[in-house]
């Protein structure tokens, strides 16, 4: 469930799990009391008592009137907020995409803004990018895969694209299969790629060689899901 993600994430933690209570300014406080001032607005649409992202991320219910507010905030966040250090300015996008992570985000213009959120410059973060890919992930339907699969397969996305990888495997074509297959000799996404393809249905033959070359990599966790995906593939 997309509450899952939100929550494995972490949103009291940075993408190096620091501690945001460590770091809180007064513009990062302020910024914080203006989107909450509009998602209390819109939440009580719904009957609902949310007033921040966190509340959002940490419940279980929908909040399909909050969405809207949602993605007009991260297309305007840069000039709504007094956040200048692009860390702080992408923790808290990182919290706004996390709460988009939600099944009332589906089919709505939250998809390709997220996708074009990607390209931002500067680049972001890689937990911000991981969170991009987590919330595509969720939200993305099989109209989407053409795009899903250009960016799964531009690897100057990096880490962050690996959530993509594992759309396209649970897409169940062999299109999809291929570009994970081609992308595992990225050392950015091997160890999660190389995972993914153990979840595809029904696993084809002839992938051995493939991942056979990976279980003396050098890093252990690529060597572990290395064998671990041999003993799922046909002989």
């Amino acid at each position: 469930m997309a509450e899952g993600y939100r929550r494995s994430a972490g949103v009291a933690r940075d993408e190096d799990g620091l501690d945001l209570g460590m770091a809180v300014t007064p513009e990062w406080t302020r910024s914080h009391e203006l989107i909450g001032k509009d998602i209390a607005k819109a939440a009580k649409k719904d009957g609902l008592q949310f007033s921040s992202i966190t509340d959002l991320v940490n419940t279980t219910q929908r909040y399909p009137s909050v969405v809207p507010v949602l993605i007009d905030w991260l297309q305007h966040l840069d000039e709504r907020v007094p956040l200048t250090d692009p860390k702080d300015l992408g923790r808290f996008r990182s919290g706004i995409i996390r709460a988009l992570t939600t099944i009332d985000a589906m089919g709505t213009e939250a998809v390709p803004l997220l996708m074009d959120e990607y390209y931002r410059q500067p680049q972001m973060s890689p937990g911000t990018l991981f969170a991009i890919g987590n919330a595509l992930r969720y939200l993305a339907v099989p109209t989407d895969h053409d795009r899903i699969a250009t960016l799964a397969a531009d690897r100057t996305l990096g880490s962050g694209r690996a959530a993509l990888l594992e759309w396209l495997i649970e897409q169940g074509t062999d299109d999809g299969l291929r570009i994970v297959l081609d992308q595992i000799d990225d050392p950015s996404v091997r160890a999660l790629g190389i995972k993914y393809i153990r979840q595809f249905t029904p696993l084809p033959t002839g992938l051995r060689p493939a991942i056979e070359r990976y279980v003396g990599d050098s890093d252990r966790e690529v060597r572990k899901q290395a064998k671990a995906t041999l003993k799922k593939l046909p002989q």
